[in-house]
């Protein structure tokens, strides 16, 4: 909202506020197209509330709008016409983090408002190697699972390649219930709940498992995406590194332990283990070039920098920050 200073005569002045419209990045501006107001939240991969970050309003006929969120992740959209509505939002505190799809239309609208919440998270890409199992222990290689637990076992794994959230959990719940100590249900299980940006939830299925077997992989390498996604750097570097041990091989690992040494400012190590992550290869380490750029940049490498932006963006030209990626490396081109 803006404010007006109006000279009254033989009166003092006054602050009258008239409202403009809504805001349009730093400006508002006046839609005029309705009465409907798409309003929201936007939260961090914690849950915490995004302030000020950007949000894109895309609605139909191509109207396309953007505002920011308050210092509670709260945005506004006002004036809006009937119609369907994607939002998404971007962090440029912190560009890796993209927004879960967030669409809505208007007949699902309380009155005149359209609430449409948007949640942030930290990419995350599974692939065959993850699921490799880590050194066995003399307990996890005598467990007796029992039949009806690894069926539910099966089928939570089967709807959870084919994006069935709720049922791939309900039979991992129904797993679990037969045979709490069932390893490889509890490390799948997390992953879900990480998916599902449920990180308490995540982090105690990992550590039960580490509780099963202290060298599993995959269990260590998900409670330090947990902890990642929490900013606790210290303790997810811990757990990385000793998941490292265990599958050197794997780059999704390299690629969370350079993200977060990166985010501790140790560059060098970063650098190390990004360009490890980028060698060992594999589409779900492909955000790695933009971590890499950081690096590059910090050390005043902006053409190299620059160069990892744009392999980066071939590879995911639809990436939710793209725009803005965009920008920093026409930014990092013009430096010398």
């Amino acid at each position: 909202m803006r404010y007006l200073l109006i000279n009254i005569p033989n009166s003092r002045w006054l602050v009258v506020a008239i409202l403009l419209g809504f805001i349009l990045s730093s400006d508002q501006r006046v839609v005029g197209q309705g009465n409907f107001v798409v309003f929201g939240r936007v939260s961090l991969p914690d849950g915490k509330p995004a302030a000020r970050v950007k949000v894109k309003l895309d609605g139909s006929r191509g109207l396309t709008l953007e505002t920011q969120t308050d210092d509670q992740g709260n945005y506004e959209f006002r004036g809006m016409g009937p119609g369907r509505y994607h939002m998404s939002a971007t962090n440029l505190n912190a560009p890796e983090q993209y927004s879960d799809p967030a669409i809505s239309d208007t007949t699902r609208a309380y009155s005149n408002r359209l609430q449409i919440d948007i949640y942030l998270r930290l990419p995350l890409h599974s692939n065959k190697e993850d699921s490799k199992p880590g050194t066995l222990n003399v307990k996890e290689a005598t467990q007796n699972i029992p039949k009806t637990a690894r069926q539910a076992y099966e089928k939570g794994v089967r709807y959870q390649k084919e994006n069935q959230s709720d049922k791939a959990l309900q039979s991992f719940n129904q797993a679990l219930e037969t045979y709490p100590e069932y390893l490889q249900a509890l490390t799948d299980r997390g992953n879900l709940f990480m998916q599902l940006n449920k990180l308490t939830e995540a982090l105690a299925d990992f550590e039960h498992a580490l509780q099963i077997n202290d060298k599993h992989s995959p269990a260590l390498r998900g409670a330090g995406y947990c902890n990642i996604q929490q900013r606790k750097y210290e303790e997810a570097i811990g757990q990385l590194e000793k998941s490292l041990l265990y599958e050197p091989k794997i780059a999704l690992t390299h690629m969370l332990l350079g993200y977060a040494n990166l985010s501790l400012n140790r560059y060098e190590q970063a650098k190390i283990l990004l360009q490890q992550a980028l060698k060992l290869g594999g589409d779900n380490v492909a955000r790695a070039r933009v971590y890499l750029a950081q690096v590059l940049a910090y050390e005043q490498k902006f053409k190299e920098a620059a160069d990892e932006i744009r392999n980066y963006l071939r590879l995911r030209p639809d990436a939710a920050d793209a725009e803005y990626l965009r920008k920093l490396e026409t930014d990092w081109r013009a430096r010398k």
